[in-house]
């Protein structure tokens, strides 16, 4: 090979082994992201990382592409299943009910719009088109996973001994979350990394005994951090994966007599914990759709309830509401991300009866009706599909050895989220190794195929063009964060508020905090002091006071009522209307009454909750409208038989 041959392969070999190493920076650093200063601790953070390695990824592939004067993409089993599941969301997303929400995702998880999406599914491409070939890359990738889960795992044990439970307002102490933000989506987290060590560990006869130990340690102890979750889906996986393990190890090994063994010890385990089991089976028991109802599971439970409700029954009530909106809104769904507001149209009156009646879904808990409420039939049908491929690809004979050791402790992984998926929701880390488990098992066979088409682009023009785009983009991603940052610290500060609102005025939750805020300085700052102006100041001090003030109420009506125009089915935007409009009601009684109407707009969009019916009958007993008052508070009753509070208001009228 000549030098300008070397000088050649070398500077095509830079952008790849760049990427590679991004990708390395996405496995390890995504889990451990947190940031305080968000209005999103966890999730927002990890979301807004991805978008800029997606970016960075997506731009050393296009400058790699001029170097070597050809773009390269691997050809995969998943393109077609891929290809019609990004376009059932594009779908979903044009004829969305807010299709802000369904491009971004819903504000607080900010995972699962379109633009993830699309990244998930660039990393995907990237990753094999980069990593095939190159085995030394694969085994790093799998090594940087491991370190970064067992950083994770072992900031988990050290929160059950107590390290940050002065810090949280949860009881992380009794049920850990680590760096992920809760202890469901750390559990679902580490049951997809686990099958990994236990598979060497059983398979590597070569390795060192170091090494063994090594993966011995990191099984017991993503073991006992997931215990420490103590999640009742998480744990449930945990033994089901281990059960699929154990037979798939003994099958592999030909010994089918340690089956029998297997099965003596299950029973002997069910004899042993009976109670343990019957009460985990009767929780079970109240998601299955032919165990009565869900208002009789509700109050049969409310009768011995000490504490909050079983989440297996909550869980059994929002379930029938995503299936509602599945049959409302077949085709397309809601629209991507929408289940928060699209929830509420259909919201089962025995949710009223639970403990958590008065929190905000935004999710259905489970991914595959979350999907069918908000893409539709078809967008279900697209993600099963394409579910059954990946599964497809698992389980197909695989050549080389470098494939057959990843391929069935990844395919465990795969098995592993979609069982947490199925009691839960995706989140970001989940998301990345449900696109990527597949996109290294291809990687990693020598028959991944790389189509490749010529390009006679001008490298210096090119790499240009690229690089603009891609700061651009890194910028806006920057901007949002900034954004945010912003707007959490604009709860206490009027002038953070205004600055959130310049760099994202697309976001309409800015637009209704700051409203808020402004009437709130209107009511308790400026009004008291215009109260306390001495009778001796000028009427010109007192009409400037009083323009000031009504500028702030202006300013208040304005934002709010932009925000609502910005996203009408959103229900905490209208609630905060409704408060900002009772707050400027101290000193205008008018904005009583509109107050009053935005409430008759929540109880449209939620009429089966309650508490809305509450509130607008307090709201008309202090205009002293005695009939609608008590019209309203027998509604709440209605709806909910064991409100109290709506009895006792009614009996005083």
């Amino acid at each position: 090979m000549s030098s300008k041959e070397k000088a050649l392969a070398t500077l095509v070999q830079k952008p790849a082994t760049f990427i590679h190493y991004c990708f390395y920076a996405l496995f390890f650093v995504t889990p451990l992201l947190l940031w305080p200063f968000t209005s999103e601790v966890f999730e927002f953070n990890k979301m807004m990382f991805v978008y800029a390695m997606a970016i960075i990824i997506a731009a050393a592939w296009g400058v790699r592409a001029l170097q070597i004067k050809k773009f390269e993409i691997a050809q995969t089993p998943l393109d077609l299943p891929i290809l019609l599941f990004l376009s059932s969301q594009i779908i979903s997303t044009v004829i969305s009910i807010d299709r802000h929400t369904s491009l971004w995702g819903y504000y607080s998880r900010f995972h699962g719009g379109l633009v993830s999406t699309i990244c998930y599914i660039i990393l995907f491409y990237a990753l094999v088109t980069h990593f095939s070939g190159y085995p030394k890359a694969i085994k790093n990738l799998i090594t940087t996973i491991l370190a970064t889960a067992a950083v994770t795992a072992f900031y988990a044990v050290l929160e059950k001994m107590g390290i940050d439970k002065n810090i949280w307002v949860q009881d992380v102490q009794n049920r850990v979350f680590s760096t992920l933000g809760q202890p469901n989506w750390l559990s679902a987290y580490l049951i997809a990394v686990l099958p990994i060590p236990l598979y060497i560990s059983v398979r590597a006869i070569h390795e060192s005994p170091l090494q063994r130990i090594i993966y011995g340690a990191l099984i017991i102890l993503f073991l006992a951090a997931i215990i420490f979750t103590r999640s009742q889906s998480g744990i449930g996986a945990t033994v089901i994966i281990l059960l699929i393990f154990i037979v798939t190890i003994i099958i592999q090994k030909k010994q089918p007599k340690l089956l029998i063994g297997l099965a003596v010890l299950i029973l002997a385990l069910l004899f042993l914990k009976g109670d343990t089991v019957q009460k985990t089976l009767g929780s079970l028991n109240k998601i299955n759709p032919f165990y009565s109802n869900a208002t009789d599971i509700i109050t049969e439970e409310n009768k011995t309830r000490i504490g909050g409700s079983d989440s297996m029954a909550i869980r059994r009530v929002v379930w029938q509401g995503a299936v509602e909106l599945g049959k409302k809104y077949p085709f397309f769904g809601t629209g991507v991300e929408t289940f928060g507001y699209s929830y509420y149209w259909v919201r089962p009156a025995a949710h009223n009866l639970t403990s958590e009646s008065d929190f905000l879904y935004n999710k259905a808990h489970n991914e595959y009706l979350n999907s069918l409420a908000n893409t539709g039939f078809v967008g279900l049908l697209c993600y099963l599909f394409l579910i059954f491929s990946i599964l497809k690809l698992f389980f197909q004979k695989h050549p080389t050895t470098n494939n057959q050791e990843l391929s069935t402790p990844l395919l465990l992984g795969f098995l592993s989220i979609l069982i947490t998926n199925y009691f839960g929701f995706s989140v970001v880390n989940v998301a990345l190794f449900f696109f990527l488990f597949p996109a290294i098992l291809i990687a990693s066979s020598e028959n991944s195929q790389i189509y490749s088409r010529r390009t006679n682009i001008s490298q210096t023009l090119g790499i240009t063009v690229i690089s603009v785009i891609a700061i651009w983009l890194l910028l806006g991603v920057r901007r949002m964060w900034i954004a945010d940052l912003a707007y959490t610290a604009g709860r206490a500060n009027l002038t953070e508020d205004l600055n959130a609102i310049k760099l994202n005025p697309r976001e309409p939750l800015y637009y209704a905090q700051l409203g808020n805020i402004q009437a709130l300085v209107a009511i308790q700052i400026i009004a008291p002091q215009i109260n306390s102006l001495a009778a001796s100041s000028s009427a010109e001090q007192k009409q400037q006071a009083n323009s000031y003030l009504q500028q702030f109420v202006s300013d208040a009506v304005t934002n709010t009522a932009k925000a609502v125009s910005m996203n009408k089915f959103n229900l905490n935007l209208l609630k905060t209307k409704a408060r900002t409009e009772l707050t400027l009601g101290t000193i205008d009684p008018k904005f009583n009454l509109d107050a009053t109407q935005t409430l008759l707009k929540i109880t449209e969009l939620s009429p089966t909750d309650a508490t809305n019916f509450f509130n607008i009958g307090i709201l008309y007993s202090q205009l002293n409208k005695i009939d609608e008052a008590k019209m309203a508070f027998k509604k709440a009753i209605e709806l909910k038989p064991d409100y109290q509070a709506a009895k006792d208001k009614l009996s005083s009228l």
